[in-house]
């Protein structure tokens, strides 16, 4: 596709596109919302297609951002005016279409901000209220005080955080395509589109989908650099750095997962004596990490802790009758549950939010079964560079959601939101664990799928009757016990078919 034919495209898309987002947008000057959305959305389009086309086009690819890209914007819109018209009308936050109370009170500073005449650095001198770095509340500032000066259109941020999430997909499908192969590629991003979180954290006014965008980015410029060091270097040092501004903690937990990622992919390069010192080098700076985060992040788990307790009878009786030194296992299992599908489905609420529920619970526990499996099968792998990628890519996926689980509390919405930052890995480790299971004809992921088959039917039953009393509820403890047990007996089952099946392969070979 020549410039001007992305040029002409892109401005009749954003014409198109932005005449229907203006009039979705109730009152205001229409020719400036129609100019603004327009603006936005031509723009979108234009980079979408020069960056589609840099990555060496192709159908597939086009249909895979151009997705990401509506749906997310989409989903976003329409969550919106969902909430407006079907949300807790006694809720302010739902009443102004938003999905998280922190967007919705950072969009509000934004405006304020934007309309105030103030300058944006007297705001950051001030202290920035509602954004605790301030970047996401800044850039949101600006588009209003130049776009939409006349009317708070929310819908505006939605499209840039659709626009960022969209072009990480395209670097991430780029990465990956470049260290592995086209169909873990296209595998690995059409988990990456559709996964429900990472759809949901873009219908609002977050930095997630911003983060997730960047780190794609960079870890594209990670895995690309000894093809063109210098254009890496640029994407990786820039994407961090707007990372940052955004949120310099996940910054900082990028930065140092593709660190060490880089390290494992390029160490065998270095002469011995360097190398050495590479890894003392590493093994110094995780301690120096420890340390360092070590206490805030027991401040965070703590309040948190309390949080959880507070909204959930449930979480506090368990570890009281579970004792308090079983406390933090406590809370991280019930994080990992989250959203908890079978509450989902049973707790009462009304139907919008019972929906958002439900999906963001279906899409966990279809992704979770492949996290867990493609550890284990990393552990299988030969050994060499491609075992310790793969595992290194295992252990942050894991670590990463055990330490979401604590930071939240367990918390349904903040804890899931916490580990889809790293979905882009979550979604790479998935694809490649079903990659493993079609090569190797492996038995243990659907033993696997069975276990949580089994979980999901019991606590079904569970929440059932604890909202409607219409059948018999058997005791948290009892049922724990009951998931255990049938999930051992699959286990082992299994083991002793698989000790059967090779002690007679080996007898064969021997005859």
């Amino acid at each position: 596709m020549t410039i001007r034919n992305r040029y002409l495209t892109s401005t009749l898309g954003g014409l198109a596109t932005g005449s229907i987002i203006t009039i979705l947008t109730p009152g205001g000057s229409y020719l400036t919302g129609l100019l603004a959305c327009s603006l936005l959305m031509g723009a979108s389009l234009f980079f979408l297609l020069t960056a589609w086309k840099w990555a060496g086009g192709g159908k597939l690819l086009a249909v895979i951002v151009f997705t990401a890209f509506f749906l997310r914007l989409a989903f976003g819109i329409g969550a919106s005016l969902g909430l407006m018209a079907y949300g807790y009308q006694d809720n302010p936050m739902n009443r102004a279409g938003y999905l998280y109370l922190d967007a919705y009170r950072r969009d509000d500073s934004a405006w304020t901000l934007a309309t105030s005449g103030e300058t944006f650095f007297n705001a950051i001198q001030q202290g920035l209220k509602n954004d605790q770095y301030g970047g996401l509340l800044l850039l949101s500032a600006a588009v209003y005080r130049i776009l939409s000066p006349d009317l708070h259109r929310p819908f505006l941020i939605l499209i840039l955080a659709a626009f960022t999430a969209s072009l990480g997909v395209l670097f991430f499908w780029k990465g990956v395509r470049a260290r592995w192969n086209s169909s873990l590629a296209n595998l690995a991003a059409w988990i990456l589109v559709f996964y429900p979180d990472a759809v949901l954290l873009n219908g609002a006014q977050l930095r997630e989908p911003f983060l997730i965008g960047l780190t794609c980015i960079a870890f594209w410029g990670m895995l690309t650099f000894q093809e063109n060091r210098r254009r890496s270097l640029i994407a990786f040092v820039a994407s961090l750095a707007v990372m940052s501004m955004i949120s310099a903690l996940v910054g900082l937990a990028v930065f140092v997962v593709l660190i060490v990622w880089f390290w494992l992919e390029n160490s065998r390069e270095f002469d011995p004596r360097w190398r050495r010192l590479g890894w003392i080098g590493l093994g110094l700076a995780a301690v120096a990490g420890v340390i360092l985060f070590w206490q805030w992040f027991m401040e965070a788990y703590q309040w948190d802790l309390v949080t959880s307790m507070r909204i959930s009878g449930w979480v506090k009786k368990i570890i009281e009758e579970a004792g308090e030194q079983w406390r933090f296992p406590i809370i991280v299992i019930y994080g990992v549950t989250q959203v908890v599908l079978p509450a989902a489905i049973a707790e009462p609420a009304i139907p919008i939010w019972r929906g958002i529920a439900i999906w963001r619970a279906v899409g966990w526990y279809a992704l979770v079964p492949f996290l867990i499996y493609g550890a284990a099968a990393a552990w299988k792998t030969p050994r060499g560079r491609e075992r310790r990628v793969l595992m290194w890519l295992a252990g942050i996926v894991l670590a990463w959601i055990v330490i979401s689980s604590a930071r939240a509390g367990g918390d349904q919405w903040d804890n899931p939101r916490y580990r889809t930052i790293f979905i882009p890995w979550m979604a790479l480790l998935a694809a490649w664990a079903w990659q493993w299971v079609r090569q190797h004809r492996d038995p243990w992921l659907p033993r696997l799928l069975l276990v949580e088959t089994i979980f999901l039917g019991f606590f079904t039953n569970w929440y059932v009757s604890r909202y409607y009393q219409i059948t018999h509820r058997m005791p948290f403890w009892r049922t724990v016990a009951w998931i255990v047990g049938l999930g051992a007996l699959v286990f082992g089952i299994g083991w002793l078919w698989d000790h059967r099946y090779r002690v007679s392969a080996a007898v064969k070979r021997k005859r």
